[in-house]
């Protein structure tokens, strides 16, 4: 048996390589997606095939615990399972931010109708058929979607982390509120010479209501990439020597060339990267909204006096 198998197999979930250009240069792209933890459970749990001439050793499997978390077996199970109690803190320290946007949320029209809504009394007493009255949308909805790098440089802080995940979870219903959809993606793409590997694992859907718990396990725990991911990378049926180090993580650049991100889609980096100190909550969420150019999108001021009033800036430890 070869993980070429897991493309016949999980075809919903592992997809056939394509060849794509990142500027000048040529890959071979293996792309995995799942839209959700359930879905990248049942696929672990399937057993798929691991591609052992390349992956000799199995770090999803062998990572000690200082650098990968918690066993692999657990790992899985935690994707299903209750959240850990690091949870309760992170849902204590986000801000309602009711107030930090800019614009009306949605613009709406009173409309009549024979049926349906909210009976117009007086209307419906003098005969009129249309005695219905409901509301309607005037603007159309604005989509955005945004993609958060699962990656980590080595000395990335738990504070980091943590208050990266809060602004992620901020912004995007600051934006809701501004009348914005908002898709949410995770993901980790990594290169070794000529491969690249995109493994995708959705969160959010347009229309759809934000995974709290989904957020935290996928953006929080360190075993979600050194256990979880890297178990997905083995089971691909790449050729080159990722064994070594699992392969090169891309930064923003190079990322947004590949995926053709356009306007409409929000890029959130490591955290260091987009000045995120893990210091001061309300800094770091000004540092993002400057990083991302979002200041017509969001008051900063207001959402920055929200933190500070809900939010207790975290001690500074380090998770790798």
């Amino acid at each position: 048996m070869s993980a070429k198998e897991n493309q016949e197999n999980f075809s919903d979930n592992i997809f056939t390589p394509e060849k794509i250009k990142v500027g000048r240069e040529s890959y071979q792209m293996y792309r995995a997606r799942f839209s959700n933890l359930y879905s990248l459970y049942e696929y672990l749990k399937s057993n798929p095939v691991i591609n052992n001439s390349i992956f000799y050793k199995l770090s999803s499997i062998d990572g000690s615990y200082d650098f990968a978390g918690k066993p692999y077996e657990e790992a899985v199970e935690d994707l299903i399972s209750e959240v850990d109690p690091g949870y309760e803190e992170f849902l204590r320290l986000q801000s309602n931010l009711n107030n930090a946007k800019n614009g009306k949320v949605h613009k709406f029209r009173l409309v009549r109708t024979v049926a349906g809504g909210h009976l117009n009394i007086p209307a419906y007493c003098a005969g009129n058929p249309l005695c219905y009255e409901s509301e309607e949308r005037i603007s159309k909805p604005k989509f955005i979607r945004i993609h958060v790098s699962l990656s980590y440089y080595w000395g990335t802080s738990k504070s980091q982390v943590l208050n990266r995940a809060i602004i992620i979870t901020n912004i995007l219903k600051a934006l809701e509120k501004a009348g914005y959809s908002v898709d949410l993606n995770t993901f980790e793409m990594c290169k070794e010479y000529d491969e690249l590997v995109y493994i995708i694992v959705q969160i959010k859907k347009h229309g759809g209501r934000l995974n709290m718990s989904a957020l935290y396990k996928t953006l929080c725990h360190v075993e979600f990439l050194r256990r979880i991911l890297f178990r997905v990378l083995e089971t691909l049926d790449v050729n080159n020597s990722w064994c070594g180090g699992y392969g090169e993580t891309c930064d923003e650049n190079f990322i947004r060339k590949a995926l053709k991100l356009g306007d409409k889609d929000i890029f959130f980096d490591q955290p260091r990267s987009m000045g995120i100190e893990g210091e001061d909550l309300a800094e770091d969420f000004e540092a993002a909204i400057r990083h991302l150019n979002l200041e017509d999108k969001i008051d900063v001021e207001k959402a920055k006096r929200e933190f500070r009033e809900d939010a207790k800036v975290l001690t500074k430890k380090r998770i790798y």
